[in-house]
């Protein structure tokens, strides 16, 4: 696999995953001009990244370019077996981070790093949002330190980073629970990496 990433972008997620499969792959790096350019938007038409390049072709969206990693390398036991409930709540929570999880955040730092001053009533109305998503994911935590089977897995790639994400830019506050499963992600050798390697 090559990677296609650009610094301080989703790639981390794909950088994570790649590292926890212990895969081997290629990381080219690419500047934001690289990602209008008309090789790169035949890799992905919106021009965006990451973008992972396959023998059968290229793949976009880095929940998805997480989830080929994982299945393409079984014996890191970060994916479970299709069709078992354990790969269902891994959809569960893959799903959840980028449907619920994210898209308050989004609408945060779109108002807070954006161009004139922030609206606070759509700030706020955002942070209630995650709050009420980041408390599910706090439930869910309670009594164990991983989201399926209290092992690490795929959901934790996606649900970390999110939350992850939260945390680090200081986007929003996270329950106690939830912050501490973002100490316990930020810990793991293969993140570390990650981040190393998107400087």
């Amino acid at each position: 696999m090559r990677l296609y990433h650009q610094p301080r972008s989703r790639s981390v997620r794909a950088l994570w995953a790649l590292g926890e499969a212990g895969a081997e792959f290629d990381l080219q790096p690419i500047t934001r001009e690289d990602k209008q350019a008309p090789w790169y938007r035949a890799l992905h038409p919106l021009g965006r990244a990451p973008v992972a390049a396959l023998d059968e072709g290229p793949l976009f969206e880095s929940a998805a370019i997480v989830w080929q990693v994982c299945d393409a390398h079984p014996d890191a036991g970060l994916s479970a077996p299709v069709g078992s409930y354990a790969r269902a709540q891994q959809y569960q929570w893959s799903f959840f981070a980028a449907g619920e999880l994210e898209p308050p955040l989004n609408e945060i730092a779109r108002q807070l790093w954006g161009d004139g001053e922030p609206d606070e009533n759509a700030v706020a109305d955002a942070r209630a949002r995650f709050a009420e998503r980041a408390a599910v994911v706090a439930d869910a935590l309670a009594d164990r330190e991983f989201l399926v089977d209290d092992r690490f897995s795929v959901a934790d790639i996606a649900v970390g980073a999110v939350t992850g994400f939260a945390k680090m830019a200081e986007l929003a506050e996270l329950p106690a629970a939830v912050d501490a499963y973002v100490v316990r992600m930020e810990a793991r050798p293969a993140l570390l990496d990650a981040r190393a390697r998107q400087a």
